[in-house]
């Protein structure tokens, strides 16, 4: 009688216990909406019988024609890479050579996946070949990255552009006379795509011209905006100091070169820390449209305010711009 007693007594204290089994987390449920934001933390990797540690932060996004995921590694490099396959919760991502034409650079093949190894942790891996004397050139990068709340004023990405924002700038010509042109985005047409009117003073055919502008994270693009340049140009965040981009265009080469990062321009509209870009394009050098000549120009970028300064080494005629400097902005 006794066992059986104690036997029914063992029981009754089980039964609190029995419904508060602990479940384990299980990352297959999480979508690509989950993995969007700012991440913070630390990967290392060994190299070269080295122990490499790098920390930063992971802003990861959506596409703007897809659900696609894009994101930019700002570590000791910055680095984009995008989207190959979402499986079960889980990002494979392929990383973006940023120095093709570099020959350490040939075998570059890095590629990763990030999942959730908790509620708030992302588990991240980037396996492969990065730039290196051959045979030193694979890395296996592994860290945790948590959530970070970025400052709506970083100026990490770009985020720039938005329905109503307009920048007044004054221009200097070839010819030496000064006139102002105000740019002012009217819609976003697509995600990350903006067009809008430029207003001037200069004497231009056509009082209002259009512009589009694609201002993603990962770049800013002149789609069409006739008073920066000619040619469409990307200017890539991810960018590496020194590299000349080439971009084909039918017969004609235009390049992108970023020369500076972290430069103060003082201008009436305020002080802006920008990267400098240099950039060339084939332009009509007369009238009749038979020579071309290669036009220079340089552009100072401030990832959160946008263009800060535009200067063009060689106008072509009097009415040609040769300095464009930020005044006032509305936002």
């Amino acid at each position: 009688m006794k066992s059986y007693l104690l036997i029914l007594i063992s029981l009754i204290f089980l039964i609190p216990f029995s419904g508060c089994k602990k479940k384990s987390f299980d990352p297959s449920g999480k979508s690509r909406e989950d993995f969007i934001g700012n991440w913070k933390g630390s990967i290392s990797t060994f190299k070269n019988n080295q122990l490499l540690k790098e920390s930063g932060t992971v802003s990861i996004y959506a596409d703007a024609t897809t659900k696609a995921l894009s994101g930019i590694l700002f570590m000791k490099a910055t680095n984009v890479f995008h989207e190959f396959q979402f499986v079960n919760g889980t990002l494979y991502f392929k990383v973006i050579n940023n120095d093709p034409g570099n020959p350490i650079c040939q075998n570059w093949s890095l590629e990763g996946y990030a999942v959730f190894s908790s509620e708030t942790t992302l588990d991240i891996r980037i396996t492969g070949n990065e730039c290196g004397q051959l045979g030193s050139e694979y890395v296996n990068w592994a860290g945790i990255l948590v959530q970070d709340q970025v400052s709506p004023d970083s100026v990490k990405y770009n985020h720039f552009a938005k329905t109503g924002n307009s920048w007044t700038y004054k221009v200097t010509l070839k010819s030496g006379d000064s006139c102002q042109v105000v740019k002012q985005i009217s819609q976003e047409t697509v995600t990350y795509l903006f067009s809008g009117s430029a207003a001037q003073t200069c004497g231009w055919t056509g009082q209002n011209n259009t512009f589009k502008w694609n201002v993603s994270p990962t770049g800013f693009s002149i789609v069409n905006d006739s008073t920066l340049s000619i040619k469409p140009f990307l200017f890539p965040i991810n960018a590496k100091q020194g590299v000349v981009y080439r971009n084909y265009i039918n017969n004609d080469t235009t390049t992108v070169t970023l020369l500076d990062t972290n430069v103060l321009v003082t201008t009436l509209a305020g002080n802006f820390t920008c990267v400098r870009f240099r950039y060339t394009e084939p332009v009509y050098a007369d009238t009749s449209k038979t020579t071309k000549i290669s036009r220079t120009a340089y552009l100072w970028i401030n990832n959160r305010y946008g263009v800060i300064k535009h200067e063009v080494v060689n106008p072509v005629d009097s009415t040609d711009v040769q300095l464009q400097i930020l005044t006032t902005k509305s936002f």
